[in-house]
């Protein structure tokens, strides 16, 4: 009896330690930052929308306190220049040296696919904020990857489908010969085209290296369209709009486009060449929802200036990233695809919208809106609605069951 009593002592003993040292062990779990790192193109073309981004995803950690379940969020923040080899290397060092719980941002579509598969290869969450080649969840499909924002399909078939309900017969397009240049181009010709209308030429620049456009506005204001229907973002998308005008081409032809090619980050650049112009898009600040507006008065408060387009973007990409966590009671799972498949049954009210995600695990688009750039009372340039219709669907390609 006596024996029995010293090794259930003992036994006890060496529960209650086990006990503790789980306990501890729990704790500094708790309090270890959750690492994310936040890889966006802060230098060249599209700086403007990696700076915007950025803020919007602070906008929404923000909202949570910076934590998740008492842990505090780390932002870990690389700079991808845009080039998917760099890209490759900012991913590894996230993965190796950083030791991330999950990657945020990426504004490039070649970047994004480039690091699509080692996401894959390294089992580490990839939450795309931009990158919107159909491939990153079609071809490149993976249980570790999922995008907050769109596919180019999802946004650019819709607005093909849209001006060809209005009577638009014929358009010439212009783009940067890259990845998501195609990508946009490609989903606004076929939704024109299946409803009646025709790209009757195809006009390609080289990706960050063309400074002059009139060779190809020539070619574009030669082609008999009626619109030129343009994607381009950053310093190219202010020398396009530039030289449009310069060429005489407003009245001739107009360029219309998406919310890049006339984005609010822009338009100290372009004075009053941004008037009147129209596109479509998917956010802008006056939508009158209680999400939006929300956003909107943080956002105004911490940077003095309204959202645009990229930073409502980043909202997003930071808001679905905080959701997940909070289900997860903030702890990252031993299987880190129950992070991606967790986000795929979040539905949640964005400043754009309501965001759900399919079962490639892209959000979808609720709605697109068709834009005017006017002078509000106060003399100062500001978005009016037009229009709204329902984005499209993404492509198929996705081979992988998850």
């Amino acid at each position: 009896m006596a024996i029995f009593n010293r090794y259930t002592r003992i036994g006890v003993a060496a529960a209650i330690g086990l006990a503790a040292s789980a306990t501890v062990t729990a704790y500094a779990q708790e309090k270890t930052p959750i690492k994310i790192g936040l890889m966006l193109p802060y230098k060249g073309v599209y700086a403007p929308l990696a700076v915007n981004i950025d803020q919007g995803f602070q906008i929404a950690l923000e909202e949570y306190g910076n934590k998740s379940a008492g842990r505090p969020i780390e932002i870990i923040r690389a700079d991808d220049e845009l080039t998917p080899s760099v890209g490759v290397q900012k991913f590894n060092k996230f993965v190796q040296s950083d030791k991330v719980d999950l990657v945020a941002g990426v504004v490039g579509s070649n970047v994004g696919i480039a690091v699509s598969e080692l996401a894959d290869k390294n089992k580490m969450p990839m939450v795309f904020a931009n990158a919107f080649a159909d491939e990153i969840t079609g071809k490149f499909c993976s249980p570790y990857i999922a995008r907050t924002s769109f596919s180019a399909n999802g946004f650019e078939y819709a607005s093909g489908k849209y001006w060809a309900s209005k009577g638009v017969k014929t358009a010439v397009t212009m783009g940067p010969d890259y990845s998501a240049g195609r990508a946009f181009i490609g989903g606004f010709k076929r939704g024109f085209e299946d409803n009646g209308g025709k790209v009757i030429e195809e006009i390609w620049t080289p990706f960050q290296k063309t400074k002059d456009y009139s060779a190809a506005l020539t070619q574009a204001s030669n082609s008999g369209a009626q619109i030129i229907y343009a994607f381009y973002a950053g310093a190219e998308a202010i020398q396009v709009v530039k030289q449009h005008a310069d060429f005489g081409l407003r009245t001739k032809i107009p360029l219309i486009g998406d919310h890049w090619v006339y984005d609010e980050a822009l338009w100290p650049a372009l004075g009053d060449l941004a008037l009147n112009a129209q596109h479509v898009a998917t956010h802008y600040p006056g939508i009158p929802t209680e999400a939006n507006q929300k956003f909107v008065k943080a956002y105004t408060a911490k940077y003095k200036q309204e959202p645009d387009v990229s930073a409502e973007l980043g909202y997003d990409n930071g808001k679905a990233i905080m959701l997940t966590l909070e289900k997860l009671g903030g702890q990252m799972p031993e299987d880190r695809a129950k992070f991606i498949s967790t986000m795929r049954d979040l539905t949640f009210d964005a400043p754009r919208g309501k965001i759900k995600f399919n079962a490639q695990n892209s959000a979808l688009l609720e709605k697109v809106y068709v834009i005017e750039i006017v002078k509000g009372p106060d003399g100062k340039m500001q978005r009016k609605s037009l229009d709204q219709f329902p984005g499209a669907g993404d492509l198929p390609g996705c081979t992988k069951s998850f």
